[in-house]
């Protein structure tokens, strides 16, 4: 099994985690290769133009928006918020952010809504799905792969809800070789 190269590869996700899921992954750190394919680390939000076609193509936006600095800034604190709570270690704790919301209710039930200028309002919809898949139950099968040189999030998609790495065939088995390595050189684990 190749790895994916981005997000969009990913099929079959629920509406609001394939939203994250994708975001999040706008950071990818993955660094070792696969099946003759090397993975290079890459930000894809690295400039506000980025973060401008990102929301586009995520019918987050519409076209003619445009991002600027503190969009990018906001953007990339709200993802790295969200890494970090992804992470299976649970180091993050909770991560206070600065969004506010305002409340609908119509015939076919209540909503949260963003108010303020197109990018911030886009953003806030990211939020929103994470309460949401939050409250579905869904948020946590959502999860960071442990493997250093991968640090991919993946939807847990086993059927107990305790996969570890996104890809076991790939992560799972560099990540055991290498503990392996380890005790196989190392004189005092060899003894444990």
């Amino acid at each position: 099994m190749l790895p994916p190269t981005g997000p969009e590869e990913v099929g079959g996700l629920p509406a609001g985690i394939a939203l994250i899921h994708h975001f999040a992954n706008t950071e990818d750190l993955r660094a070792f290769a696969a099946h003759g394919r090397r993975l290079e680390p890459h930000d894809g939000l690295a400039s506000p133009a980025d973060l401008e076609r990102w929301l586009c193509e995520h019918d987050l936006l519409e076209p003619g928006a445009t991002c600027d600095q503190d969009h990018l800034a906001r953007a990339r604190t709200l993802r790295t918020a969200l890494r970090l709570t992804l992470r299976q270690d649970g180091e993050a704790g909770e991560i206070p952010l600065d969004f506010s919301f305002g409340v609908t209710v119509s015939a076919s039930g209540a909503g949260l809504v963003s108010p303020g200028d197109p990018v911030t309002a886009a953003l806030a919809r990211i939020v929103i799905a994470a309460v949401t898949a939050t409250a579905d139950g869904t948020w946590r099968r959502l999860r960071m792969c442990p493997a250093q040189d991968c640090q991919w999030v993946f939807y847990d998609r086993s059927r107990p809800g305790k996969a570890r790495w996104c890809s076991p065939q790939l992560c799972g088995n560099r990540m055991k070789t290498q503990a392996y390595r380890r005790r196989v050189t190392d004189p005092v684990q060899r003894r444990s």
